[in-house]
């Protein structure tokens, strides 16, 4: 019984996690109820992360939604130099003020998001702009990477003026390869738990799926609405965890 929870909670974490975000604190809220130990159950969650994100990323990729893979490239590959230099500086801003202000950003794009309208050209133009971009977002993931796929989807919404439905999709490929990395590191460490890895990938896989498929469906104006509410799902659970310090 306690098996096919853990297997619901997967699928659950895959889908929430490719329609939007969230996939990660599912999982590894599983990998913790296995008593997995902690520097293991993060490697196993970098793999699992990067399985759910490929698979989302595939779907977008087979649907047409990435129309501009240039940007994506640039966006992608300086966030692996952002996400490099970052993490010299994990310890550089302590726990607390770090939520606040995650949760500050995270608002702050919500507001950015649900009240414009869709522009017709990105307000930052040209490569070293997305280069720029991508290599602050990676350098963010490095330092802290709380509710970094929400952050990432309102970056590149505000500053390339993307749909809703393109920059999750981004979102999805920047993430996915910045997990990969670190998941070889912690393989190279023996830090990856693969029984249970290769266990939830599964679900999560077919979560993943069906995520990707929902929001292709329900189009980006919808998408916003999915949005707004995991944003302040997120910031509430934040400022939760701040009060009980």
């Amino acid at each position: 019984m306690k098996e096919i929870v853990f297997l619901l909670l997967a699928l659950f974490g895959g889908f929430v996690g490719s329609l939007m975000s969230g996939g990660s604190l599912i999982t590894l809220f599983i990998l913790t109820l296995l008593e997995v130990p902690i520097k293991m159950a993060v490697g196993t969650l970098k793999m699992a992360i990067a399985i759910l994100t490929l698979v989302s990323s595939i779907i977008y990729l087979k649907n047409g939604v990435l129309k501009n893979m240039r940007s994506v490239y640039i966006l992608t590959f300086s966030s692996i130099l952002g996400s490099y230099l970052g993490s010299f500086f994990l310890l550089a801003i302590p726990e607390e003020p770090a939520k606040i202000v995650v949760a500050g950003f995270l608002l702050i794009g919500a507001y950015f998001t649900l009240s414009r309208e869709e522009e017709k050209g990105p307000r930052l133009k040209g490569n070293l702009w997305q280069a720029v971009v991508g290599l602050t977002i990676g350098f963010y993931i490095g330092v802290l990477g709380i509710a970094s796929t929400l952050i990432l989807i309102s970056a590149i919404h505000l500053f390339f003026s993307l749909d809703m439905l393109e920059a999750n999709a981004v979102a999805k490929i920047i993430i996915f390869v910045n997990n990969f990395i670190a998941f070889l590191n912690y393989a190279s460490q023996d830090s990856v738990n693969y029984s249970f890895g290769i266990l939830l990938s599964f679900p999560i896989i077919i979560g993943s799926w069906v995520g990707a498929k929902t929001a292709i469906k329900i189009g980006p104006k919808k998408l916003k609405v999915v949005f707004f509410i995991t944003v302040l799902l997120t910031v509430f659970k934040i400022l939760q965890e701040l009060l009980l310090l």
